[in-house]
């Protein structure tokens, strides 16, 4: 099952979701509680949404943590190290990763993803200001299954 949310303002408070393998449409149900309670199944999400905080990502159940194999999130401007710290935790099993756009992220972030997700077969870290050469480092030395890595500025 995949779930996709694009240019969602709000998405920490309330959240329209598409739900492509049932096409219908949950109006007014927090993000959170919607990843967590509904689709416990979820193998891949994909985010695009401003306001997207830390605390969401702490919400994934144990049974995501092993049936998620592709978080993408784009241009979550709100998401910090302390939310990768929350997503490593949660879901281990990710073999694709984006946090294309995710400002906030540092390379303190990315050493937590190359120590705990050493399955990524794919990550993206275009467009955050704040990765130096020291992330590649993390990467070089923990990621041994990488296929893709993207740097685009």
């Amino acid at each position: 099952m995949r779930l996709a949310l694009f240019v969602c303002v709000y998405v920490h408070v309330y959240v329209c979701l598409s739900i492509s393998a049932h096409a219908r449409c949950i109006h007014h149900i927090s993000v959170c509680l919607s990843i967590s309670q509904l689709l416990p199944n979820l193998a891949e999400l994909n985010l695009q949404a401003y306001h997207v905080t830390d605390t969401a990502l702490a919400y994934f159940t144990a049974k995501q943590g092993y049936t998620t194999h592709t978080l993408r999130l784009n241009s979550c401007w709100e998401i910090t190290n302390h939310g990768v710290v929350n997503m490593v935790h949660s879901l281990p099993n990710l073999s694709v990763l984006s946090l294309s756009g995710c400002s906030k992220v540092t390379d303190d972030g990315v050493e937590l993803v190359a120590e705990n997700l050493r399955k990524l077969r794919s990550l993206d870290l275009s467009w955050c200001p704040r990765i130096t050469d020291m992330a590649l480092e993390y990467i070089a030395c923990d990621l041994h299954k990488l296929e893709e890595l993207v740097l685009d500025r």
